[in-house]
């Protein structure tokens, strides 16, 4: 299908400037130029950084169904490259894209993240989010980021692992350094090479232990996993590991930080009704990841000669495909760049890897689609739920400290991470 012909704005229009994605505006609101692209260049070629990118809602729910056309991984799994050695989580189940070993490694381990052995822990969850409240509820005020949001995920993992808990701060240091090192600057990927391999040493002994002798912890759960009789090996599992602790963490942590950012700036009439309904937690957490996802993109390579509308998309071509686009899409909802927790036009239940439901509603792209789906989602979408609901009811009269506040921003180039408010203070009644 052709490209309607369109005029040229300052915004992008017929002749978007592909230097925009390296501006400071772009990072902080990328929605007007993610609106040029769907409705101008719904296929861009960007000849600037050599990738091509799709932005609408359809387009990129495609991209994700079609295993034929887009992989993810960068290396064939029977090349000569290593896996793992230019990674800060080492041999990781990202690095195999559509390939068998994925299927093997996924399949290994993702019943552990859903049904009744995701139930197990929640009242983990219930009692880490209460400790960390504990620690600032006497002060009246609370920096959400830094008090709050950073410190229940990475505690609530590090406890499913079964690791002891006067470690948990150890493991808070390297999070945040693993972290770091999936930006760019190369002081940081040192840094989280060092704490990928320290937390290798720190957890050998136990992989070693609890393959034999195996416990109800999630660490021994993975080590004894099968699938038709295989297991991951120690060095699956450690990068399994290194993953969970880093990616698992920070997306939630990044999550549950956005979620009270748009309650208390966004759309604070909405708040009340979230208060004198706590179920409202998990429409907070799905309009959250359809309006400012977490994460905005998603990476590809075609592996063969792709069609989309009028254009072509040569083999081994990158593709972004712009989840945060999509998400504001016209064709897939109404009035999207407005934040309703109430939107009757979004799934607002749990996700699942088809991105097809029964009430026939469209769900976010934020968990991706397919075979590449996170396997943490329900743990993401329970967490975060939980842990907002327990502080929501232990303070009386949040709200936010300051007036202005900088809104949700991409990282810096130099530190990993995904799109949230840098700090969020807000302050209650003691």
């Amino acid at each position: 299908m052709a490209e309607a012909a369109a005029p040229s704005d300052e915004r992008g229009g017929r002749d978007l400037d592909p230097r925009v994605f390296d501006s400071p505006e772009f990072q902080r609101d990328p929605f007007p130029i993610y609106k040029a692209l769907r409705d101008h260049h719904p296929v861009y070629h960007d000849r600037f950084h050599n990738r091509w990118i799709l932005s609408r809602y359809w387009d990129v729910d495609g991209a994700f169904q079609d295993n034929e056309s887009f992989d993810r991984a960068m290396y064939k799994p029977d090349g000569p490259y290593k896996f793992g050695t230019n990674h800060v989580f080492g041999p990781n189940i990202l690095e195999y894209g559509n390939s068998d070993e994925h299927r093997r490694l996924r399949n290994i381990v993702a019943g552990q993240f859903v049904g009744q052995k995701l139930n197990d822990f929640l009242p983990m969850i219930d009692q880490i989010s209460h400790e960390v409240i504990d620690r600032f509820i006497d002060d009246g005020e609370v920096e959400i980021v830094s008090q709050f949001s950073s410190q229940v995920p990475i505690r609530v993992i590090s406890n499913m692992l079964g690791l002891p808990r006067e470690d948990e701060n150890t493991f808070v240091g390297w999070y945040q350094d693993l972290i770091a090192g999936l930006g760019f600057g190369g002081e940081y990927f040192a840094r989280g090479l060092k704490a990928r391999n320290d937390m290798w040493d720190y957890i050998d002994p136990m992989i070693e232990e609890r393959s034999k002798n195996p416990g109800e912890d999630l660490l021994s759960r993975i080590c004894v996993a099968e699938l038709n009789g295989s297991r991951m090996t120690p060095e699956e599992i450690k990068g399994f590991v290194a993953l969970l602790l880093a990616a698992g963490g920070d997306t939630t942590d990044k999550a549950i930080a956005n979620m009270w950012y748009h309650l208390m700036y966004t759309r604070p009439d909405q708040y009340p009704d979230v208060r004198d309904n706590p179920n409202l937690w998990e429409n907070v957490f799905t309009e959250m990841m359809r309006y400012d996802p977490v994460v905005h993109a998603q990476f590809r390579f075609t592996t063969r000669e792709v069609q989309i509308h009028d254009k072509v998309i040569p083999e081994r071509a990158g593709v972004i495909l712009y989840l945060g686009a999509g998400n504001r899409d016209e064709r897939a909802f109404n009035d999207p760049d407005t934040f309703d927790i109430h939107r009757e036009d979004l799934h607002m239940r749990r996700e699942n890897r088809s991105g097809r439901y029964k009430d026939g509603k469209n769900g976010h792209l934020g968990f991706g689609i397919g075979q590449h789906f996170c396997m943490g989602y329900a743990m993401a979408r329970q967490e975060s739920a939980i842990a907002c609901r327990m502080l929501a009811e232990r303070v009386k009269n949040i709200r936010p400290k300051f007036t202005e506040h900088d809104g949700v921003t991409a990282p810096n180039i130099d530190s990993g991470g995904f799109r949230a408010p840098s700090e969020l203070w807000l302050e209650f009644d003691r």
